[in-house]
């Protein structure tokens, strides 16, 4: 996972999936233990408290036939207690089997857990109904007072009265049954629900603290991903002091690595951007000074020129003054040369900006060629031409990008006629959206620790030189938004490149 967001992205997510999940565990628990408390608080203790209401009201019933019944003196009145006590156990059977529909009703409840309660309950139901016939044989002659005293329908009651003992006391046997059943029902689900209380206690603790761990974890996982953030910073701290050599590692995440890579391509733009500054400043007190030198210089190699010629003149009337006539010619050739020199200096200094159109390049080096081949042939100095065949259009003025070269073609020629002959080479093609153009030689070529200086103002390797030929090519080009490069090996020769803004086809 290369990108920065990536990898932070994926921290925070793996902390949101982690308390995602801490949080799910944490609900289910809670609705598990919700779940047993509506389990107990609407299911178990209803139904174990009405289990216990009918135990006991049962259990009265049973009391009143074995141990009361026989005493009453009154059959009227042992016929309402008696129907009483029925009634008040039968209502509490009924009660106790709608709680358990009820609780069987219930969304959290399994049907399941209450698998013994019903067939108990509808057992006792039954078996309540089955007694009824033996009641009404009771309850026709109560069979009170001496047993010599009773008549056929007290004596059937009395057997009625002894078959309703025996059923009534397993009744209550099974009543008290499922009452101690319910009892601890409700004890074991009280105790899983203090585990599960308990259990979810431990749980969140655990996830708890884990979830913190993982999210100190991540924390110092985003600070290591985010050191390389303190490179940018640090690397562009030193730019904006003016360090644009130094250079940012253009290595970690891809955002940090593209980021350094702006870094690095904004610190070298300044850097060329200063040194184009400082260049463009030394330039322009160098033609002020060129000017100035110029204007102090021109006027009395004028007058010293015109001078010699009259002297010239006048010793042409003077016999065997050829000596001197000849001393005059040296000075004026010196004149000529220093006049030229000048006129370099006044053109570096007055380089007006290029009026760029669109003009085609092949034409302009075609015509050139021609115009300078017969002068470089008297060096012997071969001159050829190798033009694109799509005939590549230029947005440049023709005028100085013409004189650039000439400027190019007469230092190739120097180099090859330096060498005793050979060739110079002038080839045009495209190169992307420009137009290059090549000025190709055979000859001397030149030394690699000349290269560097090879564009500054006044340098030159040649004696005769003013130094600004190359400088001031460059900066025409440069003011034409292109740019001079140069190749060269020693012994074999040299290549300048001018690439100049093509147009659009």
């Amino acid at each position: 996972m290369r990108t920065l967001s990536a990898r932070i992205l994926l921290g925070f997510a793996a902390l949101t999936v982690t308390f995602g999940v801490i949080t799910a565990s944490v609900v289910y628990q809670m609705t598990k233990v919700e779940e047993q408390v509506i389990v107990i608080g609407k299911g178990y203790v209803p139904l174990a408290l009405g289990t216990k209401d009918l135990a006991r009201r049962q259990e009265d019933l049973r009391n009143y036939l074995e141990e009361r019944l026989t005493d009453e003196s009154n059959a009227q009145v042992a016929r309402m207690a008696l129907t009483r006590s029925r009634n008040i156990r039968d209502r509490t059977l009924k009660s106790t089997l709608k709680t358990l529909e009820t609780v069987e009703q219930l969304v959290h409840v399994d049907p399941r857990q209450f698998a013994v309660t019903r067939p108990t309950l509808v057992a006792l139901e039954q078996a309540v109904a089955g007694v009824a016939p033996l009641y009404d044989d009771l309850l026709t002659a109560p069979p009170l007072g001496p047993e010599d005293v009773w008549d056929g329908k007290q004596k059937l009651a009395f057997e009625a009265l002894g078959k309703l003992r025996n059923e009534e006391r397993k009744l209550s046997l099974k009543a008290n049954a499922l009452s101690e059943q319910l009892d601890g029902y409700v004890a074991t689900t009280t105790f899983r629900l203090e585990q599960n209380e308990q259990t979810l206690r431990l749980r969140t603790i655990y996830l708890g603290l884990a979830a913190v761990l993982l999210g100190l974890v991540i924390t110092v996982w985003v600070v290591i991903t985010l050191r390389p953030l303190r490179r940018l910073r640090d690397g562009a701290r030193r730019i904006a002091a003016g360090d644009y050599a130094s250079r940012i590692p253009e290595r970690g995440p891809s955002e940090v690595a593209d980021l350094a890579r702006e870094f690095n391509s904004m610190g070298r733009a300044v850097e060329e951007r200063e040194r184009e500054l400082v260049r463009s400043e030394r330039l322009a007190a160098v033609g002020k000074m060129a000017a100035m030198i110029t204007h102090e210089v021109r006027n009395p190699l004028s007058s010293i020129g015109l001078n010699t010629e009259l002297i010239e003149e006048e010793l042409l009337e003077v016999p065997n003054a050829e000596e001197a006539r000849g001393l005059c010619r040296s000075i004026h050739r010196e004149v000529d040369r220093l006049t030229a020199i000048t006129e370099e200096y006044l053109a570096f200094a007055r380089l007006p900006k290029p009026k760029v159109a669109h003009e085609p390049v092949n034409p302009m080096v075609a015509a050139l060629a021609s115009f300078v081949r017969e002068d470089l042939a008297g060096k012997k100095v071969a001159l050829s031409t190798e033009l694109s065949s799509d005939d590549p259009i230029g947005l440049i003025d023709a005028g100085q990008i013409r004189q650039c070269l000439i400027n190019l073609v007469r230092n190739a020629s120097e180099a090859v006629a330096a060498k005793g002959g050979g060739r110079v080479t002038l080839r045009t093609r495209r190169d992307g959206d420009r137009v290059a153009i090549e000025v190709e030689d055979d000859g001397v070529g030149i030394p690699a620790d000349v290269l560097p200086r090879l564009f500054d103002p006044f340098f030159s390797t040649k004696d005769s030189g003013s130094g600004l030929g190359l400088a001031l090519t460059q900066q025409i080009v440069r003011d034409h938004g292109g740019d001079l490069d140069v190749s060269s090996v020693v012994g074999r020769g040299t290549t300048f490149t001018v690439r100049v803004p093509g147009a659009r086809a």
